[in-house]
């Protein structure tokens, strides 16, 4: 636990001096002042980052750091058909936390589609003890912020939408525990969309805040102990009902957050062993892909990945392939030594 706060402090300095500092010096990577699509012929590109820990207090640290990724969205050369928020959008999900986010991402035109993902610590937020409490719960509060950046008028923590034809599936967590609550009603529900979703022929992007159990170094890397319980860090004791879905479709793409790793490729020789892009086989022996995030806000310094703050992925879909493409938003640098090109089954 001391290391983890130790870990908290060291990176709110950091994220001060990103903030207020030059930032191209903190990142080694292929500068290029706008986001431009790799290819021609893009079926779909958006941008997904996770974990951004909004705060009320510091706000003009946090909002600063977050704003600076927000300004290198709209300033694509090639606009982005979506934005995604994959959790973990604020540190405590207070009103005055979600109130940070939507000044933000209200000062910049990022894409026609912005998807708000519900994190652990977005569920801690007022009401907490009474989850559905129509006046002023977490649940209440996540719709009303979601209607709020998105215009998207939602009744669950879970919910779709389709871009450019392709779906986007959002999973959501239903109480405020670390791990995510899955009810069996989300459950028919996310195997439904998934039928429609695959009948389009198009990869389908899912979203989650937690990782699928055992995924990306997971347990170890969650609490950094060889003794953890294998559910911890990830979807949880609830994994098998998203898992058995998952594993009936191809070209499926898993996008999660939580575990606060840095960009890291299979085999890199230093922390413990994870990937951030790791793959799991599917019922026709074909493969899901699983995409982890970095933490936006905070410095990672026990993985062993890459240590800078500020970065996503831009994913673009083609009509053999998706490119996952990482990016520092909040330095305008392209990392490309840890993208990944996934083909597509036919």
């Amino acid at each position: 636990m001391f290391l983890k706060v130790l870990v908290k402090m060291v990176s709110v300095f950091l994220t001060i001096v990103m903030t207020v500092s030059t930032p191209a010096g903190f990142v080694l990577g292929k500068k290029e002042a706008k986001i431009a699509r790799a290819k021609d012929n893009c079926g779909v590109s958006f941008a997904v980052i996770s974990d951004s820990h909004l705060r009320g207090n510091f706000k003009l640290i946090f909002q600063g750091m977050l704003e600076l990724g927000l300004e290198d969205m709209a300033n694509a050369k090639d606009r982005l058909d979506a934005v995604v928020f994959d959790g973990d959008i604020t540190d405590g999900g207070q009103i005055d936390q979600w109130d940070v986010f939507a000044d933000a991402v209200s000062k910049y035109d990022i894409a026609d589609n912005k998807f708000v993902v519900v994190g652990n610590h977005d569920t801690w937020g007022p009401n907490r003890d009474d989850f559905n409490n129509p006046e002023d719960g977490v649940k209440t509060t996540f719709i009303h912020y979601n209607k709020v950046i998105s215009d998207r008028d939602i009744t669950e923590m879970y919910y779709s939408d389709i871009v450019n034809g392709y779906y986007f599936i959002v999973l959501g967590s239903e109480a405020d525990h670390v791990c995510a609550t899955i009810s069996d009603a989300q459950a028919q529900w996310f195997a439904q969309e998934m039928e429609k979703a695959a009948a389009t022929g198009l990869p389908i992007f899912v979203f989650l805040h937690q990782p699928v159990n055992g995924t990306h170094g997971l347990p170890y890397n969650w609490e950094l102990k060889k003794d953890d319980p294998e559910d911890e860090g990830g979807i949880g004791g609830e994994c098998e009902k998203v898992v058995e879905v998952l594993k009936k479709y191809d070209n499926v793409f898993y996008i999660s957050g939580h575990i606060h790793g840095g960009f890291k490729n299979a085999g890199y020789p230093i922390g413990p062993s994870y990937a951030s892009v790791e793959y799991m086989e599917n019922d026709n022996g074909n493969q899901i892909t699983l995409i982890n995030l970095p933490s936006y806000m905070y410095f990672d310094f026990i993985h062993g990945g890459h240590l800078v703050n500020g970065c996503g992925w831009v994913i673009e879909a083609y009509g053999d392939e998706v490119l996952l493409r990482a990016r520092n938003f909040a330095t305008g640098t392209w990392l490309t030594g840890y993208d990944v090109t996934v083909d597509l089954v036919k």
